[in-house]
């Protein structure tokens, strides 16, 4: 009976250590998402300035004006990264139609490259990591 107490309280042991990971604190939690923002580059092809704006959830979000011939960098709002997809939207000056870049699934760190061409239909949206 002794031996099997042994074997037990040993088996306990080992399998407390095994779990005894790091475990995330309060300040672990918060600190995620400001290391891997989402960068979302655009270039800006087209002969007018575009606005840019994100799009998740019914929350549009602008995120500034790429002029012709200029590439800018923007970072994503982290409340709009993993909660569904989300669309970029580049509304030319005038009457021009939007550019959308589709639904994209982003995660943290992600690079969204969104390029607006002449003409607006060959746009493109591509995501990496």
């Amino acid at each position: 009976m002794r031996r099997r107490s042994w074997c037990l309280l040993a088996g306990l042991v080992l399998a407390g250590t095994s779990c005894a990971h790091r475990r995330g604190t309060a300040s672990d939690a918060g600190a995620q998402p400001a290391n891997n923002p989402v960068h979302v580059n655009v270039i800006n092809h087209y002969t007018l300035p575009v606005d840019v704006f994100a799009v998740e959830g019914g929350v549009t979000y602008r995120m500034g004006t790429v002029h012709p011939g200029i590439a800018s960098t923007f970072v994503l709002r982290q409340s709009m990264v993993g909660n569904g997809t989300v669309e970029f939207v580049a509304q030319p000056a005038g009457t021009e139609s939007p550019v959308r870049s589709g639904q994209l699934l982003l995660a943290p760190g992600d690079v969204v490259d969104f390029e607006i061409a002449t003409p607006l239909f060959n746009s493109t949206s591509t995501v990496h990591h």
